[in-house]
């Protein structure tokens, strides 16, 4: 059979096992604070990176787009040499024809308007205008693109809105109104 423990050894047992759970409670404090100096330059590291990775994706993308600029230098500079507007008019239009390549190659694609139905996640109406058709796309003043099923600028564009038809009422109609009213 077991003794009874004395109170001091019943204090002196409290007192390791509270010494012991403080040693526990200090190494989880250090522990935490370790993890989140490792979230915080995991974040940092993430954020330096994503960085990085946007500047190649530009760079990429300007590598692309400098050939362009360089045959619109290059038709610009024999232009100003020759001064032959005809051969300049050509060059542009070939490089026009590079660059709706490139945009093509892109998956830029623009969005229809003229005669299309309005559609506010499409169209930006700048102007309306009465019509006997209502909600259709009149004009285009800018072109829209869209690319992967996002619109990555809505077109400009006047819509025509339904003509609300006039009531006319004689004066009889009128003056009758007014006296059922009073």
């Amino acid at each position: 059979m077991e003794e009874p423990k004395t109170q001091q050894e019943q204090t002196n047992q409290l007192q390791t096992l509270l010494e012991e759970k403080e040693r526990q409670i200090k190494e989880l404090i250090e522990r935490l604070q370790r993890l989140h100096a490792d979230f915080e330059n995991y974040k940092k590291r993430q954020a330096r990176e994503h960085e990085e990775l946007l500047l190649r994706l530009e760079d990429q993308l300007l590598t692309e787009i400098l050939p362009i600029y360089d045959n619109l230098e290059r038709a610009f500079r024999a232009f100003n040499k020759n001064n032959d507007k005809d051969s300049f008019i050509e060059g542009i239009e070939r490089i026009f024809a590079q660059f709706h390549s490139f945009l093509e190659g892109k998956g830029v694609r623009p969005i229809p308007a003229v005669g299309e139905l309005f559609d506010p996640l499409l169209h930006e109406a700048l102007i309306t205008v009465e019509a006997e058709d209502g909600g259709k796309v009149l004009e285009e003043f800018e072109r829209g693109y869209q690319r992967a099923g996002r619109v990555l600028r809505p077109s400009k564009v006047k819509v025509s809105k339904r003509k609300v038809p006039e009531t006319s009422q004689s004066p009889e109609s009128s003056a009758t109104s007014h006296t059922k009213e009073g």
